[in-house]
């Protein structure tokens, strides 16, 4: 699939806001194909001609709209995680059960999970979700790093691994005609991959 066409103008307004909510609740319900660009703009409450001054076409709009909410979902999970623990060795724990309880999210579900990768193509949407897992992992890795917890090692191999592991549980969930006992599987060998990490370096350590 050819990369997603860069659109003539980026420029921040009322109007692109606007397309951007009425997108994200139109394709949340329906998805990205059963979607119009007709229906978005009107509901919108915008011109035709407004949606092409801020976006190259439908896709164009889906990309801007996949690239804030997989944003918004790693600034929430950052912010909620490091106000809910009470010491920073728990960070890693915490915001992956934060991340597996937003794949529940309907537009998390819908459109960054089920929809990203069909209509993005699998790298563009890779793009998108992968740093994003990374810092959040690279992050509360470097905790445990810090308090001993973690034996000294490179970090970034490990977080690209944990990384791919929650795209993976994450897509699973979406795929799932039962999500919530998916979620429920995936969290555990989540868990599982953590405390296996953890203990293995304690285990290096004592050596």
């Amino acid at each position: 699939m050819s990369s997603p066409k860069k659109a003539p103008a980026q420029k921040p307004s009322d109007n692109r806001r606007k397309l951007l909510d009425a997108a994200r609740a139109i394709m949340t319900a329906k998805g990205y194909a059963e979607t119009g660009t007709e229906e978005i703009v009107a509901r919108a409450g915008v011109t035709r001609g407004a949606l092409y001054y801020q976006f190259a076409d439908k896709q164009d709009l889906f990309l801007a709209l996949c690239q804030e909410l997989a944003e918004a979902l790693g600034l929430r999970v950052f912010e909620e995680s490091m106000a809910r623990i009470t010491h920073d060795r728990e960070d890693l724990a915490v915001g992956l059960e934060m991340m597996l309880d937003a794949f529940l999210e309907p537009d998390i579900q819908r459109l960054l999970l089920r929809d990203g990768p069909a209509v993005l193509g699998f790298e563009t949407w890779k793009g998108l979700v992968e740093p994003i897992n990374r810092v959040l992992v690279e992050h509360a890795l470097q905790h445990l790093l810090d308090d001993g917890t973690l034996a000294p090692q490179p970090l970034e191999p490990i977080a690209v691994v944990m990384s791919g592991a929650m795209i993976q549980a994450g897509q699973a969930i979406a795929a799932s005609p039962d999500p919530k006992a998916a979620r429920e599987a995936y969290g555990q060998a989540l868990s599982t991959m953590v405390a296996g990490i953890m203990s293995g370096s304690a285990a290096a350590s004592a050596k």
